[in-house]
C-alpha cells in the first residue's frame, strides 16, 4: 500500500497565497522574492534563508539580492513550492518532505528512516547523482530547480507524554511527525499528523497531540517542548538527517546570467556548510541545558521497538519503487549507495563512537 500524506495533513497554515510582485530588474540590479516555510525567528531554519541572502549579495556585489519571506507573509508554509513553480515567487527554502503529497518519492532528498547521515546525505547528493536526480524531477514536475540546503544531522526521536516500553505504548498515539517516519508510527497503530513547525507548541499545550519531534535539543528548546512533555526519546531513526534546500523557479534559474548563477550555486553550497556545523553546535550546547536546567528525561526506545520501526521503515521506504520510474530510478541511486555508506559505518564509526563514549566518565 502506497502512502498519501494528505491522509494525515490535518493542519496546515491557513494564510492564503496573495498576489506577489515580479521581480525587480533596474539598472542591471535584480531582486529575487524568496518564501520559506518558516518564521523570521526559527533558528536553524530561517538562518539558512538569511545566510543565502547575504552571501549572494556579497558575491555578486549587490547585482543580485533577496528578499525573505516568512511563512504565512506571502504564501503559507506548505505551499512554498507551488508558489515559485508558478512564478508568483522566485526561490523558496523550505524541505522536500512538504512535497510528499504531491510525490512521494520526494523524501529521499530529505529524510528517510534509518537512512543516511548528513555527511552520507551530501556524499550520495554531491558525488552520486542524487541532486541531479532531483533537478531533473523537480524541473519536470514542478518548474523547481533544487539544491540541497540545510543539513540538521542526527535528530532526537521526539517528546513524549508518556514512557514507551513497548509497542502497545504507540497505540492511539497522536503524534506530530512528517514524511515516512509518519507512516512508520500510524502502521504501528500510532495516530501521525503533520502540522507546521511554528504551530507544535500551541499543539502540545491545547493537548491535541501526545508527542512530537521536531529536530533536536536547540531548535527543540526554543520552541519550549519541554514544558509540555516529560520524556525526551532516542534515537532519531525518523530522520537521521533532515534536509532542506534552496530552489528557484526553473524559468528564473534560465534567464540568470551564468555569473549570478554561479554566484547562487556557490551561495547555496556555503549557506548549507555554515548550517551543518550550526545543528552540531548548538544541539550539544541546549542538550546540556536542557538536561542541567530543565531535568529532562532522557530515554532510549528499548530493543524491540527499535527493531520494529527498523523492520516497518524498510518495508515503507521499499515501496516508493513502485511509485513510478521517476520513484524507482531515485530508489535505485539511493540504494546503490545505501548498503555501502551503512557497512562502512557499523565498521569504523559505531566502534568509534562506542570507543569515545568511555571518555564522558573522565570529563
Amino acid at each position: 500500500m502506497i502512502w498519501n500524506r494528505r491522509k494525515f495533513l490535518t493542519a496546515a497554515a491557513a494564510a492564503a497565497p496573495v498576489a506577489l510582485t515580479a521581480p525587480a530588474i533596474a539598472q542591471g540590479k535584480r531582486t529575487l522574492q524568496m518564501v520559506m516555510s518558516w518564521p523570521h525567528d526559527f533558528p536553524g531554519l530561517a538562518s539558512i534563508a538569511y545566510n543565502f541572502r547575504d552571501i549572494v549579495n556579497e558575491l555578486t556585489d549587490g547585482q543580485l539580492t533577496v528578499n525573505v519571506a516568512a511563512a504565512g507573509e506571502l504564501v503559507a508554509a506548505f505551499e512554498v513550492f507551488d508558489a515559485v513553480g508558478s512564478g508568483a515567487a522566485d526561490c523558496y527554502h523550505s524541505t522536500p518532505v512538504y512535497l510528499t503529497g504531491q510525490w512521494q518519492p520526494s523524501v529521499f532528498f530529505a529524510q528517510v528512516p534509518f537512512g543516511l547521515t548528513a555527511v552520507e546525505h551530501l556524499g550520495w547528493m554531491y558525488h552520486g547523482g542524487g541532486q541531479a536526480l532531483q533537478q531533473k524531477h523537480f524541473r519536470d514536475l514542478f518548474n523547481i530547480l533544487p539544491f540541497t540546503a540545510g543539513q540538521t544531522g542526527l535528530q532526537m526521536a521526539g517528546w513524549f507524554n508518556k514512557e514507551v516500553n513497548n509497542l502497545d505504548d504507540f497505540r492511539g498515539l497522536t503524534i506530530r511527525l512528517p514524511g515516512l517516519g509518519g507512516e512508520v508510527m500510524r502502521r504501528l497503530g500510532a495516530n501521525a499528523v503533520l502540522i507546521p513547525v511554528q504551530e507544535i507548541f500551541p499543539a502540545l499545550q491545547a493537548g491535541t497531540i501526545d508527542a512530537t519531534e521536531l529536530q533536536g535539543p536547540w531548535l527543540d528548546s526554543v520552541n519550549g517542548l519541554h514544558q509540555y512533555t516529560k520524556f525526551y526519546y532516542a534515537p532519531g531513526w525518523q530522520e537521521v538527517n533532515s534536509a532542506g534546500e534552496i530552489g528557484l523557479n526553473a524559468d528564473v534559474w534560465d534567464s540568470l546570467s551564468p555569473q549570478h548563477q554561479a554566484a547562487v550555486h556557490r551561495a547555496i553550497e556555503a549557506t548549507n556548510a555554515i548550517n551543518t556545523g550550526e545543528w552540531a553546535y548548538y544541539n550539544a550546547e541546549f542538550f546540556r541545558t536542557l538536561i542541567e536546567d530543565h531535568n529532562v528525561d532522557v530515554r532510549s526506545f528499548p530493543e524491540d521497538v527499535i527493531d520494529a520501526l527498523a523492520t516497518t521503515s524498510a518495508e515503507v521506504v521499499a515501496e516508493l519503487a513502485t511509485v513510478d520510474e521517476r520513484g524507482k530510478e531515485v530508489y535505485d541511486s539511493y540504494m546503490a549507495y545505501f548498503p555501502k555508506a551503512l557497512e562502512y559505518s557499523v565498521k569504523t564509526e559505531v566502534p568509534f563512537y562506542q570507543a569515545r563514549a568511555r571518555q564522558l566518565a573522565a570529563l
